[in-house]
């Protein structure tokens, strides 16, 4: 399959698995890193929106209209980005380019399988509790690409790993991820950091003594869980609902009828994007989330071989 290689800087974050690699805080630190020197867009295919084609993120998008990840980016950097989405991400690209302007930095959103766009830098991510080198494809697994495919990364992180990785599991890890890849490529451990749990307004006040339910549609809800479950609050019900999925007016009712009237349900940052606008005045008292950011050890190295890559890009279209 030909691919095009855009004339625009395009970086690419994406991984070979179904999702729960914590694609989208590596997005937004990309995003934070970037904004304040270059004219960033991030192109998402916008899963699970109801709409088609491509669009630009407006302030009247909503995650039925764009999708739930990209309507994130939006709430957070409205005023420092273009958040678009088109399934297609070669036209996605011409678009940006055509309505946005040729002088733009995007940031591909999960493209790392899309084989007709060859992205100037690929950022490939590889959860650490399941690497892409122990995976399976589906249905035996959880890849959705062979894991040869690491060949067209530029750099990997591992994400969501522990706290104390000992020099000999990197030492290993990096083994592992060198027989996939292009020859010495560099690779980086990431952790999530979790914030403060915070209301869906700002007069919400979390009770940690108050019993919690946990209502998620993401990957992996178990490393949420278990997060929750290691601040010692003390959780009541589980309410479980598969990635993306578009939460209705009935599911709302369901949770909250299971749910004792004194209980704060608490969902992630993500989830909370879906559900706010469908919350009465009152219902909304019981909401929080936990927003959550990434810290990438040898952070300094990282910034610098981004920032050098996107200075040797800049050089090589003067010339």
């Amino acid at each position: 399959m030909k691919s095009v290689s855009p004339k625009v800087l395009t970086i690419n974050v994406g991984n070979l698995s179904l999702g729960g690699t914590g694609k989208t805080p590596h997005v937004e630190y990309l995003v934070r890193l970037l904004s304040d020197k270059y004219k960033v867009s991030t192109l998402s295919r916008g899963y699970g929106r109801k709409t088609k084609g491509f669009i630009v993120a407006d302030n009247q998008a909503s995650a039925e209209t764009i999708g739930d990840e990209p309507m994130q980016y939006y709430l957070k950097f409205k005023n420092k980005i273009n958040v678009t989405v088109c399934e297609n991400r070669v036209e996605g690209v011409e678009e940006i380019g055509r309505k946005l302007g040729d002088n733009q930095l995007i940031i591909l959103d999960d493209a790392f399988q899309h084989r007709k766009i060859a992205p100037y830098f690929n950022l490939l991510l590889s959860d650490y509790n399941k690497p892409f080198y122990e995976d399976s494809l589906v249905p035996f697994g959880r890849l959705r690409d062979i894991r040869n495919s690491a060949k067209r990364a530029d750099a990997v992180i591992i994400t969501k790993c522990p706290s104390l990785l000992t020099k000999q599991e990197k030492a290993t890890i990096r083994n592992a991820v060198l027989a996939y890849t292009k020859a010495d490529i560099p690779v980086f451990f990431s952790k999530i950091h979790y914030q403060e749990i915070t209301g869906y307004t700002t007069k919400n006040v979390f009770e940690t003594t108050k019993n919690i339910g946990v209502l998620t549609a993401i990957a992996k809800p178990e490393v949420f869980v278990k997060y929750l479950s290691e601040k010692n609050l003390s959780i009541g019900k589980i309410f479980d609902f598969p990635d993306h999925y578009a939460f209705t007016r009935k599911d709302i009712d369901k949770v909250l009828g299971e749910s004792h009237e004194s209980l704060q349900l608490i969902t992630t940052e993500k989830d909370m994007v879906k559900l706010k606008p469908q919350l009465s005045e009152n219902e909304i008292k019981r909401f929080f989330y936990v927003p959550i950011e990434i810290e990438i050890e040898n952070k300094t190295t990282f910034d610098t071989l981004i920032n050098s890559k996107i200075h040797s890009f800049y050089q090589k279209i003067s010339h």
